[in-house]
């Protein structure tokens, strides 16, 4: 028997204020450029506690071995020599950074930022904006991962980025997962020099579903994160000064869309080499 294990440490921290865009070759864009460093925190996508396992083992079957020791000959060829491999991996959640998106923000923003490049997530998916926490999101109603409730919507004067609350990147920690895969093989040696090798592999051998979205559902494009979107409106009733933007008016809830799917997951992912549902594939292979 072969076993390999990998453990970590009990608590990995993996911190910094860069934006993980997977193997994109192009940097994001900091939420808030006069402050990057605000934004120092657990990085995207690595999980605080993980375990991988990787073994390979002898069945205990036919002769010489637990079961069916005194086996004859053919019943020891059908059972005995059979050898299982496995791999799985436990871990626990990831961040993700809630976010709202605007509608109508261009040429005119919250913040008088002066620039639709502004990046709640960092992925260029704007523009999205921070939200203000104002409650406990921990509390979430069956079914979902987050209370929405507990976010409000972003400043849109001159304190965007400073109002009191205004969440950081990875404030949300996703769903804990575990996986593993199943490989039955045995080798029928024909003569010294060639050998058949039949099996099968079982991908996801409990068909568990793996509910720690990848970076198109769990970034700036997907819903798990995002709360919803908004329209800003002007005051038309004031002309703006020669160089200034027009004067935004409060966000009524008239202009909020609130995304229902916010924490939510309907699919399963495929991760840490293991696939999103269990699959099965036999093999067969002739060596000489």
């Amino acid at each position: 028997m072969v076993l390999s294990l990998a453990l970590p440490t009990p608590t990995s921290t993996q911190k910094s204020s860069g934006l993980d865009l997977g193997n994109a070759s192009l940097g994001g864009d900091a939420y808030n450029q006069f402050q990057p460093d605000s934004d120092y925190t657990q990085d995207g996508y690595t999980s605080r506690h993980r375990v991988v396992a990787y073994g390979v083992f002898d069945l205990p079957f036919g002769r010489g071995k637990r079961h069916l020791s005194s086996s004859s000959r053919l019943v020891d060829a059908l059972v005995g020599g059979w050898q299982a491999s496995t791999n799985g991996f436990v871990k626990s959640g990831t961040g993700f950074t809630p976010f709202w998106t605007c509608d109508d923000c261009d040429p005119v923003l919250p913040g008088n930022v002066a620039s639709g490049a502004i990046d709640a997530v960092g992925d260029f998916n704007g523009p999205s904006f921070r939200p203000v926490l104002t409650g406990s999101y921990k509390n979430a109603p069956s079914g979902f991962q987050w209370n929405a409730s507990a976010f409000g919507l972003p400043s849109i004067g001159s304190n965007l980025f400073s109002q009191a609350g205004v969440v950081k990147r990875n404030t949300l920690i996703g769903p804990s997962t575990y996986g593993a895969n199943l490989g039955l093989h045995k080798s029928f040696q024909i003569n010294e020099r060639m050998s058949v090798q039949l099996g099968a592999d079982i991908d996801n051998v409990f068909n568990h579903p793996m509910l720690s979205p990848d970076a198109n559902d769990g970034g700036g494009g997907g819903t798990f994160a995002q709360l919803g979107d908004f329209n800003v409106a002007v005051d038309q009733t004031t002309p703006p000064a020669p160089g200034q933007q027009p004067k935004l008016l409060p966000i009524t809830p008239d202009l909020v869309n609130i995304n229902p799917d916010f924490g939510r997951l309907y699919r399963s992912y495929q991760q840490e080499g293991i696939d999103s549902r269990r699959s099965i594939r036999l093999r067969g292979r002739f060596v000489f």
